[in-house]
């Protein structure tokens, strides 16, 4: 796949917009429009929700009794800090152009010593052209003195749990913003059983992975806690890392 341009397939099944869109030239076109169709730039994302609430306030012409009490609404803001207009936009912009969804992330890994290497994350391709991070990312990686290592950073396995953790975690903060719930906290456990006797080639049958993982969420919202469960349930449907680990991927090991 090449990177340098992007091409807009001349076939008609990508909505009304797709003759316009054509006429674009080159992915700054095409990022332009984007930007344009999700609305990316900087607002106020926070969303209102119209709330009933029973009021205090008595009026002596419409209730003598001075025990009740009036239906009164307010309106309450929901701030999860997630742009959920810029992403809602984003899929009719891709229903548009699905071509402009196809993404790819890389990371580049440099070995230090023994066990020990550091990942550096800038660069990836979406939107039809290349893009550089505003800064570039880092992620170390080492084993634990059990393994006769010197424990420098957390193990590549560690990591996976993190960037499950991390996935889902923002999944809930998407979802409870797009469905009008405010969160005053989210923390997820994750937990993933190994047995190191496949790593270490003593038995064929015992795989080299996690075979189980285990994710716990602690979350203080407001909400029912069955809004809270849906939640969670949506999060882990949109998942990408959830889907990474339980669907297989295909995956090239080669060397340059």
């Amino acid at each position: 796949m090449k990177h340098e341009t992007f091409k807009f397939k001349p076939a008609p099944p990508y909505g009304s917009g797709f003759a316009r869109l054509r006429g674009l030239i080159g992915p700054g076109g095409f990022r332009d429009w984007f930007a344009a169709r999700t609305r990316i730039a900087p607002h106020d994302a926070r969303q209102q929700k119209i709330v009933a609430d029973r009021g205090t306030q008595i009026h002596p012409q419409t209730n003598p009794n001075p025990k009740e009490k009036e239906m009164t609404m307010h309106t309450q803001i929901i701030d999860n800090g997630v742009n959920t207009e810029a992403l809602i936009g984003a899929r009719g912009a891709f229903t548009e152009m699905p071509q402009a969804a196809a993404f790819t992330f890389r990371s580049a890994c440099e070995w230090k010593e023994g066990t020990y290497n550091v990942n550096t994350i800038n660069g990836y391709f979406g939107l039809g052209e290349e893009h550089t991070r505003k800064q570039s990312y880092t992620i170390e990686a080492d084993h634990p003195e059990v393994f006769a290592a010197h424990d420098r950073a957390a193990t590549p396995t560690e990591i996976v749990l993190a960037a499950l953790a991390s996935c889902l975690t923002g999944g809930v903060a998407a979802v409870a913003q797009h469905r009008g719930i405010q969160l005053r906290s989210v923390r997820s456990t994750v937990e993933g059983d190994i047995d190191v006797r496949g790593i270490l080639g003593m038995d064929p049958e015992i795989r080299n992975g996690f075979s189980t993982i285990r994710v716990t969420f602690e979350i203080d919202a407001d909400a029912s806690d069955e809004d809270i469960r849906a939640l969670v349930a949506q999060s882990q449907k949109r998942s990408a890392m959830f889907d990474i680990l339980t669907n297989p991927t295909n995956v090239a090991v080669r060397a340059a």
